[in-house]
């Protein structure tokens, strides 16, 4: 394998590499979209099991809540995408937020058999360039 070969596969496994870790933050987003879904799972069961004014604690964000007592207990905003959301009967609400789940539990598959795939190809190619380089070194030495 010349000089020139060896540099084209070097650029190669660089942007395998890149593909990589575009695809290890990725897993990490679904991963986490993922978790936060099971969280709402958790809470509209819980809601489920509530009954009008009884309290419960929003969070604001970073770790702070508000006490609140519910209004309407039976009823919850779900998210449907694009920024759009709609009121459901919380019963309703549950099939819809295990569905995402599913969905993104199926991109987490996905994602780590590209990765895996991506990761073997880049072991093979630096397993090559080791080679090739060992290879024109012994010419040289000897």
């Amino acid at each position: 394998m010349g000089k020139e070969d060896i540099q084209a596969k070097l650029i190669q496994l660089e942007y395998m590499n890149q593909q990589i870790r575009a695809l290890e933050t990725h897993l990490g987003d679904v991963v986490k979209a993922a978790d936060e879904l099971g969280i709402l799972k958790v809470g509209l069961e819980n809601i489920k099991k509530s009954k009008k004014d009884d309290e419960v604690l929003v969070p604001l964000g970073a770790s702070a809540y508000v006490p609140a007592n519910l209004v309407s207990p039976e009823n919850v905003l779900v998210s449907i995408g694009a920024g759009i959301f709609v009121d459901k009967k919380v019963e309703d609400a549950l099939p819809i937020v295990e569905t995402q789940i599913n969905e993104l539990k199926g991109q987490e598959e996905m994602v780590m058999q590209n990765l895996s795939m991506l990761g073997r190809e880049a072991e093979k190619m630096t397993e090559e360039i080791n080679t090739s380089l060992k290879a024109d070194k012994d010419v040289r030495v000897s």
